[in-house]
């Protein structure tokens, strides 16, 4: 690992350790009808563009992933990220990360949300299991998303496989 990459991962952690209760971040996208359709949609943050639609039975032209799929792949992006960071900082050897998300939400016109999210993180590393597990566990936490969906009221639920053997099941948020 190049040492400046760990140690900008490492001062990252601890700034966000050190910081004082209710310090605040903000984060900033812009989204652009692009239509004629109730999609798609451009979406810009900084330099970086991307396309949000919705397929045709809710009206849109299916050019692009729906925006149900980016607020899961941004959930699980967001977790990956905290196992990656960790693993990085405390020098935890890992060759291979996935993350497969499932959520199911309800499906009303109008006061539906995500019930459930279930993620299956995939490890490929010669770190032990017990390792791997407290990496997890404490990446859990870490997560913005994941808590954010657990302090609204979602159930996570995280099965945690090393080298393709089962490892844990973290459960944390409604019923858990």
């Amino acid at each position: 690992m190049d040492a400046s990459v760990r140690a900008a991962v490492v001062a990252d952690l601890d700034s966000r350790r050190n910081a004082d209760p209710g310090a605040m971040a903000a984060d900033r996208v812009v989204v652009d009808w692009i239509g004629p359709r109730t999609g798609p949609f451009r979406v810009r943050k900084l330099d970086f563009d991307f396309v949000v639609d919705e397929p045709t039975e809710r009206g849109g032209a299916h050019t692009a992933p729906n925006p149900l799929a980016y607020f899961l792949a941004g959930a699980a992006s967001c977790l990956a990220n905290h196992y990656v960071s960790l693993a990085i900082a405390e020098e935890i050897s890992l060759t291979g990360l996935s993350i497969t998300a499932l959520a199911h939400f309800d499906r009303v016109l109008t006061g539906g949300a995500f019930r459930d999210v279930a993620y299956a993180v995939n490890i490929q590393s010669e770190e032990p299991a017990d390792r791997v597990q407290d990496l997890a566990e404490r990446a859990d936490v870490m997560c913005f998303a994941s808590n954010t969906l657990v302090n609204a009221g979602v159930r996570l639920t995280t099965r945690i496989q090393l080298n393709g053997n089962a490892v844990a099941v973290l459960e944390r948020g409604a019923t858990a």
